[in-house]
């Protein structure tokens, strides 16, 4: 521990992460009176929210939303903490007026509801994006981070020390949280927090070793910001943290190419395009994989295979497909993402060996390494599926144009897709106030939490949950860290 002469820097609450949760509990830290620096790991901030959808969780009735999100639950097993869910449906209904302060004349677009519209209270659930002159995949997300980025940089004038990663905690003599050793680029400095520290930092999609501790699958890759790499999960250890929902994550399909770390969201399973495993079997709906839970679509290991054997899988179809339209509008969304446009006729990625092309389907297999009999045999039973209008294996609803259905014209086309992590949900376990506890549920001073790390999500996410839990314990972590 620094002695008071060691400290390099002296401020009243550090939120360590700067993306939507952490600008959120800079915000409110300040706000509530309290001087406050954010410390970020890599040279620009926004973090996940920057790459997503932009979209956040609220409700028009809480009795319902509750029901429903307790339901969530229920249903995956996974550990609720019911303090935690009300104050979070509380505080989700004030998200919409809480932005309007940071600018008056921000608006707002409804853009859809529950994730699992079967589940009891769903019709209360709505999701909300911020509405704003920003284009492509992330403009909604774009306008949201310009909401809280300039009311923490400008309007707050609130310091930031990007290229600036927390290395460690600072407790003291009772375990209290009171500062942070940082790596700047000329060493390590010593900050003292006198109030309170905030982890913002982020999950563990690219921390390979916590992924294979943590979740079922493999390989599967990630989507979101490369700066979430573990870092807090291991401070939060360090100083007796207790870890919960670490099988948790937000997960979608994508295509793992070499001119990128992060994967490419494949938002797939559309007309005239199916999914077989690498035994060339179709397995699944493929309309109706939840796009958040594409993992628990494919996770399934055989025992007598020792094998995954729908990771990776093969999204097959046909030439009049291929023309029709690009295979994934979403590929603009996640990290990588907003660095590629999609060719309108996949022409580019074919060029790139990105999608595999053969003039035949025997040769397909051939390429794929899948067995030719197989694949042959599960594309002519999709096809008589078709014509017949139904589908005899697993119900997927049939399109009133067969042909546009049927994968019946060469050359034939496959991309290899695995599950990649839009984010994960595990973390350091925070009470109703975003106090992180120990393992005995007791909180440890001065230690403050909000985001995807160690969020209040278990197995089952609903979408916009995260953006949702930034807004609304970052708001909570702030004000509660600068009352200290």
């Amino acid at each position: 521990m620094p002695s008071n002469a060691a400290w390099d820097m002296t401020t009243d609450v550090i939120v360590i992460g700067y993306g939507g949760a952490g600008a959120t509990a800079a915000i409110a830290a300040h706000d509530a009176g309290a001087a406050t620096l954010v410390l970020e790991s890599t040279e620009r901030g926004g973090g996940n929210t920057l790459v997503s959808f932009g979209g956040f969780v609220s409700h028009d009735d809480p009795k319902k939303a509750l029901e429903y999100f307790t339901a969530l639950f229920d249903y995956s097993h996974s550990e609720r903490d019911d303090r935690l869910l009300d104050v979070f449906v509380e505080e989700t209904a004030k998200t919409r007026d809480w932005l309007k302060t940071l600018h008056p004349e921000v608006q707002f677009q409804a853009y859809g509801g529950a994730g699992y519209p079967q589940l009891p209270g769903a019709e209360a659930v709505k999701r909300y994006v911020v509405k704003g002159t920003n284009k492509g995949t992330t403009a909604f997300a774009q306008n949201l981070w310009q909401l809280l980025s300039h009311a923490v940089e400008h309007r707050r004038k609130i310091p930031v020390l990007t290229r600036t990663p927390a290395k460690c905690l600072v407790t003291g003599s009772n375990g209290e949280v009171i500062g942070v050793i940082a790596q700047s680029g000329t060493g390590e400095i010593a900050i003292e927090a006198r109030r309170g520290v905030i982890l913002a930092s982020g999950g563990y999609e690219f921390d390979p070793l916590i992924l294979k501790n943590s979740i079922k699958g493999s390989p599967v890759y990630s989507l979101g910001h490369p700066g979430n790499r573990g870092d807090g999960v291991r401070m939060a250890q360090k100083v007796g943290a207790a870890l919960w929902h670490m099988n948790g994550v937000s997960c979608a399909f994508g295509l793992k190419v070499p001119e990128f770390d992060p994967a490419l969201l494949m938002s797939i399973g559309n007309t005239g395009q199916i999914f077989v495993d690498r035994r060339g079997k179709r397995f699944i709906n493929e309309s109706t994989v939840e796009r958040h839970a594409a993992l628990l679509a494919v996770d399934y290991f055989d025992s007598h295979l020792l094998a995954y054997p729908r990771i990776p899988f093969y999204l097959v179809f046909d030439e009049k497909t291929r023309r029709r339209e690009p295979l994934s509008r979403s590929a603009g969304l996640g990290h990588a993402g907003t660095r590629y446009a999609w060719s309108k006729d996949n022409r580019k990625e074919i060029d790139k060996g990105w999608i595999l092309r053969a003039e035949t389907v025997v040769e397909l297999a051939d390429k794929l390494g899948i067995p030719s009999l197989n694949l042959s045999d599960t594309i002519e039973q999709w096809n008589s599926s078709v014509i017949a209008g139904k589908d005899g294996l697993f119900g997927r609803q049939m399109p009133t144009e067969t042909g546009l259905a049927m994968i019946d014209t060469g050359p034939y086309y496959a991309v290899e897709i695995h599950p990649s992590l839009i984010n994960t949900q595990g973390g350091p376990r925070r009470n109703e106030r975003a106090e992180i506890v120990d393992p005995f549920g007791q909180p440890i001073p001065g230690l403050y939490g909000a985001g995807e790390l160690g969020s209040l999500w278990g197995l089952i996410y609903q979408g916009g949950g995260n953006i949702a839990e930034c807004l609304a314990f970052g708001r909570i972590a702030g004000v509660n860290a600068a009352g200290r």
